[in-house]
C-alpha cells in the first residue's frame, strides 16, 4: 500500500513539474528567447555506441540564469553520430535541467521528454544490411535522473527486396 502511494505521489510531482505550473506567467517577468545545449552518450540500435548533441529553444524570464533547475520547453534539434550510423532529428521537448557553473550547456537534465521526426543513416558497424541504408521515422525519448531511453518506428527510404521496410529502433544511455 505504501509503495503504491509513493509511486502515485512521485508521478503527480513529475506531472506538476513538467506542466510548467509556476504561478507567474513568463510574460509578467520579462520573457526572452533562449537556447540551451544538451549532450549525451548512448547505445542505440542501429547506430551502436553514439554521442549526441542537441539544442532546445524556449522562452523564459530574462532574469533566469538556470544555474539551478529551470524548465525548458520548445523546439529541439538533435544530431548523433555512432559507430554504426548517424541521426538528425527535429521535434518538441520539455525538460527540467541546470547549467551548473556553465552558461549555455545544460550539465544535468533531471527529467524530460521529447517527440521528434528523425532521419537515420547507417554505416560502419551497423548490423543492418545493406550498409548505407537511410530511414525516416518518428521517435519518443524520456530522461529521468540523466538516464535516457528512446524508441522509434522507422521506414526504409530505399526498398530492399526480401526485407521489410519498417523497423523499430531504440536504445538507452546518459543525457537527454
Amino acid at each position: 500500500m505504501h509503495s503504491r502511494v509513493a509511486r502515485l505521489s512521485t508521478l503527480a510531482l513529475l506531472a506538476f513539474a513538467l506542466s510548467g505550473s509556476t504561478g507567474l506567467r513568463a510574460e509578467e517577468l520579462g520573457e526572452a528567447s533562449r537556447t540551451a545545449g544538451v549532450i549525451g552518450a548512448s547505445w542505440v540500435y542501429p547506430t551502436e555506441a553514439t554521442l549526441d548533441f542537441g539544442v532546445i529553444a524556449t522562452r523564459m524570464p530574462a532574469s533566469y540564469e538556470c544555474k539551478t533547475s529551470c524548465l525548458f520547453r520548445g523546439v529541439t534539434v538533435q544530431v548523433a553520430a555512432g559507430l554504426g550510423g548517424s541521426e538528425f532529428a527535429l521535434g518538441y521537448g520539455s525538460l527540467i535541467g541546470e547549467s551548473g557553473s556553465g552558461v549555455w550547456l545544460l550539465r544535468r537534465v533531471f527529467v524530460g521528454y521529447g517527440v521528434r521526426a528523425a532521419v537515420v543513416r547507417t554505416w560502419g558497424l551497423s548490423t543492418l544490411d545493406p550498409s548505407g541504408a537511410t530511414f525516416l521515422g518518428v521517435e519518443g525519448a524520456m530522461t529521468v535522473a540523466q538516464f535516457g531511453l528512446k524508441l522509434g518506428v522507422f521506414h526504409r527510404v530505399e526498398p530492399v527486396s526480401g526485407q521489410g521496410d519498417w523497423r523499430i529502433f531504440g536504445g538507452a544511455g546518459w543525457g537527454f
